[in-house]
């Protein structure tokens, strides 16, 4: 008998990522992840094109090849090891050959590493985070970090604030910190910074001696550009290829012998203008313009609550550079040079980690409402061939409700939407339904696994969703809401729901729910305050008032006032008229807010006084307010806080949209 989707169905799931191949082509290794109680277990995993196997226990943080045979693991403490001392951030390195064997220990250093590339000679370059009261920290001595960690133990009741934004979500306060550059001998430990004290670096790559840097130096104000620049490991002379402040600047890399780099001007389109992809020559510094199509290149744009980290989604090789595009509502991999760009493939899915294995094109990715597992892509046959099997067994036995795709025409574009009609699906009968609304606004829905999604399908819901105005996959002018929240998405969203009653008449009008995080948040709370046609609402890490948002959220200033197309000096009654909590006292739905403390990408009083508003206007309402978690509370909150999450949301639905159907 088949099994139904349930509530804590994202426990059987197995998050791959982080997939790199070995020097010689011959394998790759890549992380497996698994939610448990207490936390998300991490392995190492490898495999040969035809074997797929186990390398590492759980504690693997991240890895890097050494060389074809060898992997260097940063770890968790081992058993065995020296207890890591209380003073400071501290990361132990692991050798594990793999062929076989335990993993054994090699260096524990003074770093709380971020990024790592293995270099020649036992070397290796890393980005660790640092702070500017001390920022050659991991260069003292042991006794002098012991009287630096005591001056801020002294410290550790007070936080005080002289940086912009100096909050960060899943960080927390990151005030006086930045992320520097250095250079590690594994022989005998020796640690070499090689950034500025100021400076942060955000990526770095490597090629024949010279270390591509994209960095961002600052005292008070953290801007949105960065710097590129060029050191030379041998002479450690330094070029500054780009100065800070003109480019936003995304993947760096090295491709025939020429920095390349996917950078925005944010002139156009604001702050969330798709980037292009630039060359630029070392020795005359003249940039040119490799790919200009105003689409999103570069990541996956396409949403799913079942992933856990990701991996590269951009590969510079010498004969092309590879990357993955979302168009429209699904993912593609381009290769681009400056002969043009052409698609390699197309994936029905999101796509979340490519590499090159020899000359065979390798992806981590979910298709067809599977869970993630990693393809090989055969060219000639243009087909993709699953090398992993960690869900065959699970998917074989559930009954999964593939989504439904239409088009949606609308004075001059379309939309793209899908039904998702429940489990066992009868046409005699009469069904309550949600609009789930996806975050961002800049994402996209897809046709891939949702776990809410099939898990209220299988409680007998139907649920639909789209892509409106604003959202990725449809070149930048389709995606710029600017000035226009809550004006054109709202129209599309409720011309959307018009359709899907029209097209599935068994819904019940009158039972319908609305639901969404994050913009999807904000979206619920502008929707109950102009109309009353949804029986129920959960809003979700949502925004209710910009006024609040701006200067309070991790993305300081920058952001919310291009989005709003004003500031507060400016124009403080334009971005009133987008803040839903103007129109809270016309809010008759009932509705559940869901919001995490540690939330600082949508801060908790935007919830907060959402909720408040529309209780002190007499509407039925429930706040769940979840403690140690951050913005990403349904993709890598802790197990029983997902579970709860869920709850709270059905528990809501299932009152006002079954329980009172008849009252």
């Amino acid at each position: 008998m088949m099994k139904k989707v349930t509530i804590d169905f994202f426990d059987q799931a197995h998050f791959l990522s982080n997939l790199k191949a070995a020097p010689d082509g011959s394998c790759a290794a890549y992380l497996e992840c698994q939610c448990r109680d207490e936390g998300y277990a991490k392995s190492l995993f490898l495999h040969d094109g035809k074997k797929n196997r186990r390398l590492s226990s759980e504690g693997v943080i991240d890895y890097v090849w050494e060389d074809s045979q060898t992997l260097l693991l940063s770890a968790h403490h081992r058993p065995g090891q020296k207890e890591a001392s209380p003073y400071g951030e501290q990361t132990d390195l692991y050798r594990m050959k793999t062929n076989g064997g335990e993993a054994q220990f090699v260096i524990r250093l003074p770093l709380a590493i971020e990024q790592m590339e293995k270099l020649q000679d036992d070397q290796l370059l890393v980005t660790a985070q640092i702070r500017k009261d001390c920022p050659d920290f991991a260069l003292l001595s042991e006794k002098e970090r012991e009287s630096v960690m005591a001056q801020r133990k002294a410290e550790e009741d007070y936080q005080v604030v002289t940086e912009s934004p100096f909050v960060l979500d899943g960080s927390g306060f990151i005030e006086g910190t930045r992320s520097r550059l250095f250079l590690v001998n594994l022989s005998n430990g020796k640690i070499e910074a090689l950034s500025e004290p100021l400076e942060s670096v955000s990526q770095f790559a490597c090629a024949a001696g010279q270390v591509l840097m994209s960095v961002k130096q600052f005292d008070v104000v953290r801007g949105e550009q960065d710097g590129l620049v060029c050191l030379d490991l041998e002479s450690r002379q330094r070029r500054c290829l780009i100065p800070q402040g003109q480019l936003r600047i995304r993947q760096i890399g090295w491709h025939q012998g020429k920095a390349v780099f996917f950078a925005s001007e944010n002139k156009t389109f604001g702050t969330t203008e798709n980037p292009k992809l630039y060359q630029l020559d070392l020795q005359t510094r003249q940039r040119s313009c490799l790919l200009d199509t105003q689409e999103h290149i570069g990541s996956s744009a396409v949403m799913t609550d079942v992933i856990y980290g990701s991996g590269r989604q951009v590969l510079f090789t010498e004969e092309s550079i590879l990357a993955v595009h979302t168009d429209r509502y699904a993912d593609e991999i381009l290769s681009i040079s400056e002969a043009g760009c052409a698609e390699v493939l197309r994936w029905p899915g999101a796509v979340q980690a490519i590499e090159k294995v020899g000359d065979q094109l390798w992806l981590i990715g979910l298709k067809d409402q599977n869970l993630q597992e990693l393809y090989r892509w055969d060219a000639p046959s243009n087909s993709f061939h699953p090398l992993t099997h960690f869900h065959d067994a699970l998917m074989a036995e559930t009954e999964v409700t593939k989504p439904e795709h239409f088009v949606l025409d609308r004075n001059g574009y379309t939309l793209d939407g899908w039904i998702l009609k429940p489990v066992d699906f009868d046409e005699t009968r009469r069904y309550p339904a949600i609009l789930d609304i996806h975050g961002g606004p800049k994402t996209a829905y897809g046709e891939v696994f949702f776990h809410e999604m099939q898990y209220w399908a299988a409680r007998g819901y139907l649920v639909f969703f789209c892509n409106p105005t604003g959202s990725d996959g449809k070149g930048d002018t389709f995606a710029d809401l600017r000035g226009r929240y809550g004006q054109i998405d709202y129209e599309d969203l409720m011309a959307f729901t018009d359709a899907v009653l029209e097209r599935v008449p068994q819904i019940d009008c009158h039972r319908i729910g609305v639901t969404g995080g994050s913009y999807g948040g904000y979206m619920t709370n502008w929707i109950i305050g102009h109309t009353d046609r949804f029986a129920a609402a959960a809003s979700q890490r949502c925004i209710a008032n910009w006024v609040s948002m701006i200067g309070t959220d991790d993305c300081g200033f920058t952001f919310d006032t291009d989005q709003m197309d004003s500031d507060p000096w400016k124009d403080m009654v334009k971005i009133w008229d987008q803040s839903p909590l103007q129109f809270a006292d016309k809010v008759k739905t009932p509705t559940v807010f869901i919001h995490s403390f540690e939330d600082y990408s949508c801060p908790i009083q935007e919830g907060m006084q959402m909720y408040n508003a529309i209780v002190h206007h007499g509407v039925p309402a429930r706040m769940c307010l979840f403690k140690g978690e951050s913005h990403g509370l349904s993709r890598i909150g802790k197990r029983h806080h997902r579970i709860r999450r869920i709850q709270e949301m059905t528990d809501w639905f299932d009152h006002y949209l079954k329980e009172n159907a008849d009252a």
